[in-house]
């Protein structure tokens, strides 16, 4: 469901513990430089530069020069990459919306159709009717998040 398309480029990429160390690195703190990288890895700072360069290339990290420094940050790409388990927001969003559309219909049936009491009388229970009602605002609500996200991931997709 939430493939990641590797060619020979980034899987040749990402087969030395130095680049993995790197985009592990800007993981935790996005927006380093040279520097900072070098330091924190104890690599020299040519080093570092060979292997950002071979990165950038497969389209796993990004330069931003606007400033006075060059600092570089993971793309989408690498971030899928390193956390894979986060596409599992949508599965679980769904099946929860589903759970929700079902149980409000089942306490609005449950209203409707109300209950007998000793066979003489039936009961109408209005805390039936609120109860469905509430769960049904609560499955759109979850419809609305959840195409949201599938709208944020269209955009953002490698």
């Amino acid at each position: 469901m939430n493939d990641i398309a590797l060619n020979r480029e980034d899987i040749t990429a990402l087969s030395s513990d130095v680049r993995i160390a790197i985009l592990k690195a800007l993981d935790d703190r996005s927006g380093n430089s040279i520097n900072d990288l070098a330091g924190e890895l104890d690599l020299a700072r040519s080093t570092v530069h060979q292997h950002l360069g071979i990165l950038m290339d497969c389209g796993l990290i990004k330069m931003d020069g606007s400033r006075k420094w060059r600092t570089y940050s993971l793309t989408s790409k690498a971030q899928r990459i390193l956390h894979p388990e986060k596409g599992y927001r949508i599965v679980l969003l769904l099946g929860t919306s589903i759970f929700t559309l079902t149980a409000g219909l089942f306490f609005i049936h449950s209203y409707v159709c109300g209950y007998t009491v000793q066979d003489t009388s039936t009961i109408h229970d209005p805390l039936m009717l609120i109860i469905g009602e509430l769960l049904l605002i609560l499955a759109i609500a979850l419809w609305y998040i959840l195409f949201r996200l599938r709208k944020a991931k269209k955009r953002y997709s490698i």
